[in-house]
């Protein structure tokens, strides 16, 4: 059992506490904003009821998840760091320097980004060395993969560290080689939604068309053969034939006017109650049910 203190209790942060009480280890939380911290067991028991895990496992797991009212107080009684705080490099800078201070050399820090350069978030820090990329993905406490990247000077026995404990929680660890921006998972997953805003931008259908290709079709596939064994399988020559047709034609935009038109009326997704979709209440409960339940049916062996 070791004793984790999460640097931010949002969506993320909260979901990896529960991930890691699930495997039998200590989470402390801390987030600046008293609401976020507030809300913080509602949410956690409200992820394990999802699982339909009995009232007594909830008790269990919960227990193991505390909430800190300060970095300080968190520093005080965790062996490892997660900083989950919001992908911006100011704020985890701010972050980092303000941990940094408090914490032994020695104590393992793990950044959830899965945007930034690993790099550039560990510049300015003391020990950089001891900074590694673990990005897990939404909902952790679900999905196996885990995501593990050093930055350029990180050292690997922390890198290493980091996969064995993770593997011994039972998540499924990909090790990359190099820090590069946006990991694998989001390089692949923002490459489509790209895609995907660029045949709105060109009135080609509409959000809900999108979204029922992507369920009835490559998200059917995907769960059980991925893009490099699917290209190997159709053959490599078609493969060629295929991208040399298509590729001309694929979005290469740095803008996109299909999300700027529901960001400048006010709405930002579920939270507002619209975006590119509607989102009357009780719709974002009912995906993130949806969301979870879909997981487990598709999560068996390759």
């Amino acid at each position: 059992m070791t004793r984790f203190g999460i640097i931010g209790g949002g969506l993320m942060g909260h979901g990896i506490a529960v991930a890691l009480a699930q495997a039998g280890h200590r989470a402390v939380v801390y987030d600046a904003d008293p609401a976020t911290l507030a809300s913080l067991d509602e949410r956690i028991v409200r992820a394990l009821e999802r699982r339909d895990m009995p009232p007594g496992d909830v008790g269990l797991v919960t227990a193991r998840i505390t909430a800190a009212k300060s970095l300080p107080d968190l520093v005080l009684r965790i062996e490892a760091v997660i900083e989950a705080v919001p992908e911006r490099l100011d704020v985890k800078h701010q972050v980092l320097e303000a941990l940094e201070g408090r914490i032994p050399a020695a104590m393992p820090v793990w950044s959830n980004t899965s945007v930034l350069s690993l790099t550039e978030v560990a510049k300015g820090m003391q020990h950089p060395q001891r900074l590694v990329g673990v990005h897990w993905w939404n909902p952790p406490y679900v999905i196996p993969l885990v995501e593990v990247a050093p930055g350029a000077e990180t050292d690997q026995r922390f890198v290493q560290e980091a996969c064995e404990m993770l593997n011994g929680m039972g998540k499924t660890t990909v090790r990359l080689h190099r820090d590069v921006p946006g990991f694998i998972g989001n390089r692949l997953q923002f490459a489509l939604i790209r895609e995907a805003l660029h045949l709105l931008e060109q009135e080609v259908c509409d959000p809900v068309t999108i979204d029922t290709v992507m369920r009835m079709s490559l998200g059917l596939r995907w769960s059980a053969v991925g893009p490099m064994e699917n290209a190997d399988f159709i053959g490599l020559d078609l493969t060629r034939n295929i991208l040399d047709s298509l590729a001309p034609h694929l979005s290469a935009e740095v803008t996109f006017p299909a999300l700027e038109k529901p960001l400048s009326a006010g709405y930002r997704g579920c939270a507002s109650g619209g975006g590119l979709l509607t989102w009357p209440p009780g719709r974002g409960e009912e995906v993130a049910q949806r969301l979870e339940n879909g997981i487990r049916r598709n999560l068996v062996e390759p």
